[in-house]
């Protein structure tokens, strides 16, 4: 019964997208853009956005929370699924040293080019984003965090080197509902002094 609005960059997979929703009798529209970059959607529209794994493909995850706020209405809720910084930067197989961080946490620009694997996406850029910007970027976009969940992938005896022994070391995801605050909370005063600063 819901209103449904699927936004994705690739036309292909919103073709695939419009085939499932004919196959099962469900009515939803479509919108070719980036996540970054919703202007073609007006301010307020929506009651919930839920985000899959996806914000590693864009450089500044900041930007996406703006434009998700700007969509939501005072009030609506952001469930949003994003890989966790440790697992961007360590390696896939374990070494003798068991996995090991090997990029850089404050690094620019996207990650080396992955093989394939269930941590990392093949033949894509992906982009490493801080706690400080996926959480605190959160906040400062205008909304209230109240749920934060790592799902666990882990399974008795996994296969040394296998997606669910990695995750036993390195969770994979974080999962975070928000809710967007009413404007007059957004833009209140906003006074932070580091610790130490």
């Amino acid at each position: 019964g819901s209103v449904v609005t699927v936004v994705d960059i690739s036309p292909a997979m919103l073709e695939q997208d419009h085939a499932v929703a004919l196959a099962r009798g469900l009515k939803l529209e479509t919108l070719a853009a980036s996540m970054d970059d919703l202007s073609a959607l007006g301010e307020g529209i929506f009651d919930v956005v839920v985000q899959p794994v996806s914000t590693c493909y864009v450089p500044d995850i900041r930007k996406v929370y703006r434009e998700v706020a700007r969509v939501l209405k005072p009030g609506g809720m952001y469930m949003s699924k994003h890989k966790q910084p440790v697992s961007m930067q360590a390696t896939l197989k374990p070494t003798p040293y068991g996995y090991v961080v090997q990029e850089e946490y404050y690094r620019q620009g996207p990650l080396p080019e992955s093989a394939p694997s269930l941590h990392r996406e093949a033949g894509t850029l992906e982009f490493v984003h801080r706690w400080g910007d996926m959480l605190g970027g959160l906040c400062r976009a205008g909304f209230s965090i109240e749920d934060i969940m790592e799902p666990r992938y882990t399974e008795k005896d996994a296969v040394h080197g296998s997606f669910a022994h990695r995750s036993a070391f390195i969770p994979p995801y974080i999962e975070i509902k928000a809710r967007r605050l009413a404007n007059e909370l957004v833009s209140g005063p906003k006074i932070w002094t580091p610790l130490g600063g």
